[in-house]
């Protein structure tokens, strides 16, 4: 069982939130991703039961801690994206961005290293289940070559027969 109390959590072993290291950080972002995924199961299957709430508290924390390993990545890899304005800043170029672009580009950076098919990627970045593959597709075409403008035409990669991904994202050859 999880620790009952946020105090009870602090870092794992070897967990350094001040590392530099990008594959660092993605290695922590899939080991809460995994963590928060079998929880959510167990959650599934408790939910209830005198554990449930305890349960929730814990994956609170683990999705709390999710977002700072995610946030580190994106600080990093010095790519910015403005919600509000939907504008990408990345070496110092600025970006204006349609919504759906930004929030495409948004959800692939705070996944790295994980692929995702086009009908994931229309239900978990843009939650509409509708859009085809083609569609997803064309998205895709069009933010690779917009971000050539700001040197980023190779980040998002084609995974064969898994989906659409991100790049390692380094900067001065870091990643």
């Amino acid at each position: 069982m999880l620790p009952a109390t946020e105090d009870a959590w602090r870092e794992f072993p070897g967990e350094d939130l001040t590392t530099s290291a990008l594959p660092e950080v993605a290695g922590w972002i899939s080991i809460y991703e995994e963590m928060a995924s079998v929880l959510r199961s167990v959650i599934g299957r408790a939910d209830g039961s005198s554990e449930a709430e305890e349960l929730h508290r814990n994956l609170s924390w683990i999705e709390q801690r999710l977002a700072i390993w995610r946030d580190r990545h994106a600080e990093l890899a010095g790519v910015v994206i403005d919600h509000k304005n939907h504008t990408l800043t990345y070496a110092g170029k600025s970006l204006p961005l349609t919504r759906r672009e930004a929030d495409l580009l948004d959800f692939l950076l705070r996944h790295p290293r994980r692929p995702f098919t086009s009908k994931q990627l229309a239900t978990l970045a843009w939650q509409n289940s509708r859009l085809s593959d083609a569609q997803v597709r064309t998205y895709i075409m069009r933010l690779r070559s917009r971000l050539r403008a700001v040197g980023l035409g190779e980040v998002i990669t084609v995974v064969r027969n898994r989906g659409y991904g991100i790049a390692s994202l380094g900067r001065d050859g870091e990643g």
